[in-house]
């Protein structure tokens, strides 16, 4: 259990407002295996920083930030490409937009128990539920896609254009290192 299984990759620029519910939804997950959270601030001119320190420093062994002092984002840096992916130590990634959060405390254990007796599939995603500000549920997603279903390259070309959001995906790491 001394590895790390599951790298979550998270971008924050001025999230100062959702960030502690992002973070706290990765802190909360239940598994039996170890996990890293990347987060990597664009330079954000609110507080977010200096929440993420906070963070930082109660999860020093979990929390692992980059503080950038200019957007990187604005310059056309890839930012997960650039900054992130080249930290990441687990087999899997799991990736949570700093304005979303996770509802399932199980979710990483899930997917990565799904991945792991399947090692011939690359990704796995889940639906998610659409929430506005005051936290009222607005719609749900993939309502017209058929569950557990496997998607071949066709398929996953076809759905590419935002049919999975990226905090319902969970995907083996050598996808980015290759």
């Amino acid at each position: 259990m001394d590895e790390i299984m599951v790298s979550g990759c998270m971008l924050a620029y001025n999230h100062e407002r959702y960030i502690r519910k992002a973070l706290d939804s990765v802190l909360n997950q239940k598994t039996n295996f170890k996990f890293e959270i990347l987060i990597h601030d664009d330079a954000s001119p609110d507080n977010t920083a200096n929440i993420i320190r906070e963070y930082e420093k109660k999860y020093p062994d979990i929390v692992k930030p980059i503080y950038q002092k200019e957007n990187q984002f604005s310059k056309g840096v890839k930012v997960n490409a650039i900054y992130q992916y080249p930290r990441v130590k687990g087999k899997y990634i799991a990736l949570c937009e700093c304005d979303d959060y996770w509802t399932d405390e199980f979710k990483l254990q899930k997917q990565v128990d799904f991945l792991e007796k399947h090692p011939d599939i690359v990704s796995v995603a889940h639906r998610y539920k659409i929430i506005n500000e005051n936290d009222e549920i607005i719609g749900i997603s993939h309502e017209g896609i058929e569950l557990n279903k496997y998607f071949n390259k066709d398929d996953a070309l076809k759905y590419r254009s935002g049919t999975f959001h990226p905090n319902s995906i969970l995907y083996r790491s050598f996808v980015v290192r290759d």
